[in-house]
């Protein structure tokens, strides 16, 4: 497994993700628009946001995606910032969110220097909260009735860890 910048033929399949309303809600996120376009304008939103950073997550043997990962809202002068990953259903159970986070743990500290990361996730995605708590994430709270998907209301975890 390793991390890397999108490419051109990675498209398809991060569109695939983008276009998985159950993976998006996942993801606190509720996606309006998923036809090429609006895909293509969210990647290239992530690729230049000069607060964040996007990778693909790659297969180590392939180099094929299976995910991604992200750095938003990267804060310099108190270098902090909110991490997050996506691995394909297809590909999850495999250990592979594990070295996913490792590796954009060590990206967040040695190319945007953050000190502290942070991460929000849905209460009841309860694989992810094993995994963040497995890697020394701390609860800082929780936000009831925070995040909203179609009939769903959901509370969310605000999670922290020191670099």
């Amino acid at each position: 497994m390793s991390l890397r910048s999108p490419e051109n033929s990675d498209f398809e399949f991060l569109a695939s993700l983008r276009r998985d309303s159950a993976l998006q809600a996942l993801l606190l996120n509720v996606v309006t628009s998923t036809d090429d376009d609006a895909v293509a304008e969210w990647l290239e939103r992530r690729k230049t946001d000069p607060n964040g950073g996007f990778l693909v997550i790659a297969d180590g043997m392939t180099g094929e995606a299976i995910g991604f990962a992200q750095i938003t809202n990267i804060h310099r002068r108190n270098r902090h910032g909110f991490i997050g990953i996506v691995i394909a259903p297809g590909a999850q159970g495999q250990g592979l969110g594990r070295v996913a986070m490792e590796n954009l743990i060590a990206t967040a500290k040695e190319k945007y220097h953050l000190e502290k990361i942070l991460l929000e996730v849905r209460a009841d995605n309860l694989a992810a909260l094993s995994l963040y708590k497995s890697m020394n994430f701390r609860i800082v709270g929780t936000m009831l009735s925070h995040f909203r998907a179609d009939d769903d209301i959901y509370d969310v975890v605000l999670m922290e860890k020191q670099v």
